[in-house]
């Protein structure tokens, strides 16, 4: 008879440890899915999330106060890194910066686009770019590469949803002319590059 007393005990001490432990569970999984170093890691992998800090990372602009564009370095530089990144024969003749249409005022998102050709044909890139505090925007190498190849088409347009590139568009498809883009992982544009104008070279000559 005085068995049963400690047996209902043991079980009941039981029954406790284990809720106890699963609270505990359930709390440590709560945690970790509101561990702000993981969300702040998710958000730094966006286009326009704040830089990090990488030694390959090279300035391409600045907003000044007033949100206008002011180059870091010159659009020959840029271009001519572009062109090597392709380094298919494209020819890369036109550079710009672009604010994407539906970003958030806070934290709007730029591209760097270049323009050119490739045997007539239209080609072009966009790479995301981030901010930091002070309104300077680098571009990455793990920044992504949207690349858009025209078939028959003068000119294409990248189409932006949210902020962020999502397909792109022929101005004149009639006849059929055609738009495609293709997403590559990471960039090599400044990697093992030499940061040289390249029209310092002709004024020396």
């Amino acid at each position: 008879m005085r068995t049963l007393p400690r047996l209902f005990g043991l079980l009941l001490l039981g029954l406790l440890s284990g809720l106890l432990l699963l609270s505990s569970c359930e709390t440590t999984r709560r945690r970790e899915s509101s561990d702000p170093t993981r969300e702040a890691q998710r958000l730094s992998d966006a286009a326009g999330a704040s830089l990090s800090g990488s030694a390959s990372s090279h300035q391409i602009m600045h907003l000044d106060g007033k949100g206008t564009v002011k180059y870091k370095l010159s659009q020959a530089v840029m271009a001519a890194a572009l062109i090597r990144q392709f380094n298919d024969g494209t020819v890369i003749d036109r550079i710009m910066v672009r604010k994407a249409p539906g970003s958030e005022e806070k934290q709007p998102v730029y591209y760097l686009i270049g323009m050119g050709h490739n045997n007539g044909a239209y080609r072009a890139v966009a790479l995301p770019l981030r901010g930091t505090d002070d309104s300077t925007y680098y571009l990455t190498p793990t920044a992504s590469r949207y690349v858009i190849t025209g078939v028959g088409c003068p000119s294409c347009y990248f189409d932006f949803e949210d902020g962020h590139i999502v397909g792109t568009t022929c101005d004149d498809n009639s006849g059929g002319s055609s738009c495609t883009m293709k997403v590559l992982a990471a960039n090599e544009v400044f990697a093992k590059t030499p940061l040289e104008d390249p029209t310092d070279k002709k004024k020396r000559k």
